[in-house]
């Protein structure tokens, strides 16, 4: 390998490591010490988008506990829970919205079963309307953590 190539090599890898960087995480908004990786784009119009982040907080067998947040057009956080292996398996939401993530007084849980995912999906699911984690969430935490 010639210098001039070694050196193009390199100029590629600088530019390229920004990006890299930020595919590789995130300090968390609200949880100090904590990395974030980007999961969803939520988009609500063509102006208006949130980009949901998050990470693996536990896997015992084919379960996956997932800390996901948001920060940009509304403010969430909580964990998803969801089985890798039974896809029917229902999902249970922890919710703290604008509350402190963990203080039991601002936490909300959600229960998802088989039979309401076409209505969540859908927008219709009443436990989780407004700014809540939409279904595309989910299905990219399945994507990314049951590997």
């Amino acid at each position: 390998m010639s210098l001039r190539s070694a050196l193009v090599a390199l100029a590629v890898l600088a530019a390229a490591s920004p990006a890299l960087a930020k595919d590789a995480g995130q300090p968390s908004e609200y949880r100090p010490g904590i990395t974030v990786e980007r999961l969803y784009t939520q988009q609500f119009d063509d102006v208006y988008y949130t980009t949901w982040l998050g990470r693996l907080e536990k896997s015992d067998g084919g379960w996956r506990d997932v800390y996901v947040e948001t920060a940009e057009k509304y403010v969430n956080k909580g964990l998803i829970s969801f089985n890798c292996v039974d896809p029917k398996a229902d999902i249970g939401l922890i919710l703290y919205d604008v509350g402190t993530y963990g203080d039991a007084a601002d936490r909300r849980v959600v229960r998802v079963r088989f039979a309401d995912r076409k209505a969540w999906a859908g927008e219709r699911f009443e436990p989780l309307y407004g700014e809540t984690p939409p279904y595309q969430l989910y299905l990219a935490a399945r994507q990314r953590f049951c590997k």
